[in-house]
């Protein structure tokens, strides 16, 4: 008959329990490591930012300053198609159900196992099953260290995805007013082109009338093929540009219609200022969310780190079921004996001989907890510097815009002096030639200042961490 076997657990003496969890109870309230501070002093303004146009966009979609909706389609596709994103989603899916199961080894676990084992004098042997529990209760610090450590990994996956959806809004943007202002760039260079055309067909109408030479006839062609060479330029930047679009937006070719004409002919600078403040730069900017992320998991080490310098306590048991198979094979023997063994008692794991190993690791763990502060202070610092910047740059191109329309709106107006002259037979179109090409050179410029004043922009609201933050529909409808 099998017969059960229950040792009496150390803990069932009152005196010995009551003991021991109150000095559980004080040293895991001593080895506990505090949250980090991470308060940061930051201006309540920006010191260069310039009053905050009326119907500015909202921090998040700052792209719809510019009053383009094809612009915001080809946003909204790549913050839902882009592989970058994508990948970036997927681990941050990841870090979360890990994060979801970090605190499973503090629950009680159970085994279920099998084993034979032979006696010391070969004369029999035993097969055994049973069951072991074990229980660590995760004192000292440990368990809340264990799922700091499981958090920052998970914000640390979504600093990761937020970088990657500020950058790729921006780099929709620059690739989309580069592409719209290389257009600009390529109208006004034919029509330079046309422009030289006449000047070559008056030029040599002076030669056979014996009013100019053949060496301005030549010097004029080879100013026109100068200028027919320039539309290069404008040309291979639309192809670029529509390529980088395709592969923000996860294709493997451009749409054609990104590169048609657009009806307006304009390319007009946005003018709306930024209407974030520094405070909310620290909780929309990835690189500070990412050293914010730093700063935890130090303090989780820290927290690890610091719990190893105490024992690690328990509670195990287990059930066992032992059978011997010599008796079973053997009829002359005795009969078969099937014991059932229970046990039941704490689980103490007690550092002795490495203290000095486990103290300098926890001091270590400390300095880089103190370098992630750090680090975390100087995120925060390039940050303002990078956002003030950008505001200055901002800035300076809108001043130089305003000089270079207030140049173009001169020429203009003597454009037209000159067309009166013109008509009234007071001077000719050969002698205004110069006035036209010097026109078509002033809107070159203020059209290269506009696209310098729009990458100023995209720069400030990259820099302020600009991006909407991710939503499950985007995901989904990516996928469809």
């Amino acid at each position: 008959m099998p017969f059960f076997r229950f040792p009496q657990s150390p803990l069932s003496h009152p005196g010995l329990r009551r003991t021991l969890v109150l000095a559980v109870a004080a040293l895991a309230g001593c080895a506990s490591a505090p949250a980090p501070d991470l308060h940061s002093d930051v201006p309540a303004q920006w010191h260069n930012a310039a009053p905050a146009a009326a119907g500015a966009a909202a921090p998040a979609e700052w792209w719809k300053a510019f009053a383009d909706p094809q612009l915001d389609d080809l946003v909204r596709q790549a913050l839902a198609g882009n592989l970058t994103i994508a990948e970036a989603h997927a681990r941050l899916q990841a870090s979360r159900k890990l994060h979801g199961v970090a605190d499973a080894a503090y629950l009680p676990n159970l085994n279920f196992r099998t084993r034979d084992a032979v006696a010391a004098d070969a004369s029999s042997s035993y097969f055994q099953a049973g069951f072991d529990a074990t229980w660590e209760l995760g004192l000292f610090g440990r368990g809340e260290a264990t799922e700091r450590l499981a958090r920052a990994n998970v914000e640390a996956a979504a600093a990761t995805l937020q970088g990657a959806r500020v950058s790729v809004a921006a780099e929709v943007v620059r690739a989309w007013r580069e592409l719209r202002s290389a257009q600009a760039r390529q109208r006004l260079l034919k029509g330079a082109v046309a422009l030289q055309e006449r000047q070559v067909e008056l030029i040599s109408l002076r030669e056979r009338t014996r009013l100019a030479s053949r060496v301005e006839v030549e010097r004029t062609q080879a100013a026109l093929e100068q200028a027919r060479a320039s539309l290069a330029d404008p040309g291979l930047a639309i192809r670029q540009s529509a390529l980088k679009l395709a592969v923000l937006l996860g294709r493997h070719e451009p749409d054609p219609a990104w590169t048609r004409e657009p009806d307006d002919a304009t390319n007009p600078a946005v003018l709306a200022a930024i209407t974030s403040t520094p405070a909310d730069m620290l909780r929309t900017r990835p690189d500070i969310q990412m050293a914010q992320a730093r700063v935890l998991d130090a303090a989780g080490a820290l927290g690890i780190a610091r719990a190893d310098l105490y024992p690690r306590l328990g509670i195990g048991g287990s059930l066992t079921v032992a059978s011997n198979f010599a008796n079973n094979f053997n009829r002359r023997n005795t009969p078969t004996h099937t014991q059932t063994i229970f046990s039941l008692g704490p689980l103490i794991d007690i550092p002795l001989f490495d203290w000095g190993q486990r103290q300098a690791a926890a001091h270590a763990r400390g300095d880089e907890l103190d370098a992630a502060l750090l680090a975390y202070r100087q995120a925060v610092l390039e940050g303002l510097s990078e956002a003030e910047s950008a505001l200055v740059e901002l800035d300076q191109y809108r001043q130089r815009r305003e000089a270079e329309e207030r140049a173009l709106q001169a020429l203009g107006r003597a454009a037209d002096h000159a067309g009166r002259l013109t008509a009234s037979k007071l001077s000719s179109e050969f002698d205004n030639a110069d006035l036209a090409a010097r026109r078509i050179q002033a809107q070159l410029a203020l059209s290269a200042t506009t696209l310098a004043q729009d990458l100023a922009f995209i720069s400030l609201h990259k820099a302020v961490g600009g991006a909407p933050a991710w939503r499950g529909e985007e995901q989904s409808s990516s996928r469809n």
